[in-house]
């Protein structure tokens, strides 16, 4: 029964071992730049064992994505349960800035060629849309966001945004700071009540 732990142990140790070698590997330089001999390479283990455990990179790739995306999100929930709907914008601005600053333009660009992720992307644009329109409600409530708005057209709107800088990766031709600054804060200035112009003004934003 010990031994049985203790391989079970190993198995899920070096499983979350070649996910995150796998996924840093792939952000920093691109999907298709890494092989799973460079995985496998990276962690002094055979190709062999990499593929007892992942089928094929696409399941790599994905189970990566899932994994970290999760962590984010659920990094952001915690944070948002004692801060208001300003912080968490100004701490989710933040995260995204460091985050893109360590991911290869190539990553975003290679993963729109696995289905399986492509899909993935979809649904969590679509439960982003709800969790979106529930935030802007929290933030009438504070008082940093002005009654008035129609939320569920903004929703729309920003949806429609996000999903026109993926699908034209406007990330290669600019930084974050520029996208966040340009179509994303000039709405977000527009249903903003005085108290949260405030807030970003001595943001600097």
């Amino acid at each position: 029964m010990q031994e049985i732990k203790e391989t079970t142990l190993y198995k899920q140790s070096l499983k979350d071992k070649i996910l995150e070698t796998a996924i840093r590997a792939f952000a920093a330089q691109g999907v298709r730049a890494v092989k799973m001999d460079d995985v496998a390479s990276m962690l002094g283990i055979s190709k062999r064992t990499i593929y007892e455990i992942y089928p094929d990179k696409e399941s790599l790739l994905y189970q990566g994505i899932v994994k970290y995306d999760g962590l984010r999100k659920e990094e952001i929930r915690n944070y948002a349960q004692h801060h208001n709907v300003m912080d968490v914008i100004l701490h989710s601005y933040q995260q995204k800035v460091e985050e893109t600053s360590k991911i290869n333009i190539k990553f975003y660009h290679d993963i729109q060629k696995y289905p399986r992720i492509v899909r993935y992307m979809e649904e969590q644009h679509r439960q982003s849309r709800e969790h979106l329109i529930l935030f802007f409600e929290r933030g009438v409530q504070e008082g940093y966001f002005r009654r008035e708005v129609d939320y569920v057209l903004i929703a729309s709107l920003f949806d429609a945004i996000e999903q026109y800088v993926g699908q034209n990766l406007l990330i290669k031709g600019y930084s974050f700071r520029e996208l966040f600054s340009n179509l994303l804060l000039v709405p977000l200035r527009g249903f903003c009540t005085e108290k949260g112009l405030k807030v970003l003004e001595a943001a600097n934003f």
